[in-house]
């Protein structure tokens, strides 16, 4: 009765249009009236503010804005440059250097509808000049954005600490090899097509001095990265101060060094960052209500009875954890599915003895994918609009990319110590 309301509500009314955070606090509401008649409604109002009140949460506006604002400072442009000095002379350049490009600005914007704006706006038209097909480039930018969310910062990571109650440093670090997995894998998917198809070489391989001189142009963007990452692993600040260093920086770097930074561009970075932020937090709120009730009505431990008794041992738990975050993901957005679906499964694999970040990288990674995916793929209908062409193109055209993915989170998923290493090698495990 109470999964009847709760879930089928949430589904019945998103499949009839409505906007997601409207259908989560629909159906939840609905459910608690039905179920606990006698509880006051205050607690919708006291729960969704719970939800965000944390100081942690104030790094995801920190991160969103220092993204925007390194992008009006033509970071873009510059990654977009020294990514081709170093790659853009291997088969199918021009999309070895879009897979690139998607990487280096990942640990600049930590979301993947930034990645595919930011990448996609400079190297779609870039890719249909030289020849490419207009559904591969763009199919090829969806699923290289994939990435964002993986490398640090990491909006999803943020969220799904606080979820897990776990540290930000560590789940920063844990995504750092699957992302260069992520995009090696699509690298090499890229050169084989490009062979198929014919793609030539984007440009002729560049000197000693054309590197360093395209290195020394996006220097200051690239250092982003390390004083995030740095200043983490070093103890030096936490995930809300190492955002708030990096607006700093990219106010610094913006307006003295690359000179293209205005008082309009920051203020529309300053509207676009909190539209962005104000988003999630509103997601973060509803989908709270939605985890509360999940846990008042015990239905984590229902599922976990289901579950446990198909298979005990861990990796069939995650397997079955995934296939339900594949089909979840395809379905709704990833932020709120993250904040449903963490509060259900996480007793679950902390009973079957499964690592909490382990399990929290491969469920990022899972909703994750179901950006590139129909019906609701956000990546899909963005990247389409880019590059001017009919989704169900680029639907067909990712197909390999999404195959890439979904390799790379089985690998993740079998073999914990791709995000398990590097936290070790960090000290972040005793």
């Amino acid at each position: 009765m109470t999964v009847a309301l709760l879930v089928g509500g949430l589904l019945l009314l998103a499949a009839l249009g409505v906007p997601l955070v409207f259908a989560i606090m629909a159906s939840s509401i609905v459910t608690i009236l039905v179920t606990r008649p006698g509880l006051p409604l205050e607690v919708v109002a006291q729960t969704f503010v719970g939800g965000i009140d944390s100081s942690v949460l104030l790094a995801i506006l920190f991160f969103f804005l220092a993204g925007e604002l390194m992008n009006c400072s033509g970071i873009t442009r510059r990654i977009v440059e020294f990514s081709a000095t170093l790659v853009g002379h291997i088969r199918g350049g021009l999309g070895q250097v879009n897979v690139l490009s998607s990487l280096l600005f990942s640990g600049i914007s930590g979301s993947a509808i930034a990645d595919t704006a930011a990448v996609g706006t400079v190297m779609i038209p870039a890719m249909k000049e030289r020849g490419y097909s207009a559904g591969f480039a763009a199919a090829l930018t969806q699923t290289s954005s994939i990435v964002g969310p993986i490398i640090p910062p990491s909006v999803p990571m943020i969220i799904y600490a606080i979820l897990a109650e776990q540290s930000v440093g560590e789940l920063f670090v844990a995504g750092i090899v699957p992302g260069f997995c992520i995009a090696a894998a699509l690298m090499f998917t890229v050169y084989i097509i490009s062979r198929k198809r014919g793609y030539e070489r984007a440009e002729k391989r560049a000197g000693i001095s054309e590197i360093t001189s395209g290195g020394a142009r996006a220097s200051a963007a690239l250092m982003m990265p390390i004083i995030i990452v740095g200043g983490i692993l070093g103890g030096v600040m936490t995930a809300t101060e190492a955002g708030a260093v990096a607006v700093l920086y990219a106010v610094v770097i913006g307006l003295f060094v690359y000179r293209e930074l205005t008082p309009k561009l920051i203020w529309h970075s300053m509207l676009r960052a909190a539209k962005g932020a104000s988003t999630v937090l509103v997601i973060l709120g509803a989908s709270s209500l939605f985890a509360w009730l999940v846990a008042d009505q015990q239905i984590n431990k229902a599922v976990a009875e289901v579950v446990l008794s198909i298979s005990t041992e861990p990796v069939m738990v995650l397997v079955l954890i995934t296939l339900v975050g594949l089909l979840v993901g395809m379905l709704m957005d990833p932020l709120a599915a993250l904040i449903i679906l963490v509060p259900v499964f996480l007793p679950v694999t902390a009973e079957v003895g499964i690592d909490p970040v382990h399990f929290g990288l491969v469920i990022v990674l899972t909703l994750m994918i179901g950006l590139c995916t129909p019906p609701v793929g956000y990546l899909i209908y963005l990247s389409a609009i880019i590059a001017k062409t009919r989704p169900e193109v680029v639907v067909r055209e990712s197909m390999p990319f999404i195959l890439c993915l979904v390799i790379v989170l089985g690998l993740c998923l079998f073999f914990p110590q791709l995000s398990l290493t590097l936290p070790e090698m960090f000290g972040y495990r005793g």
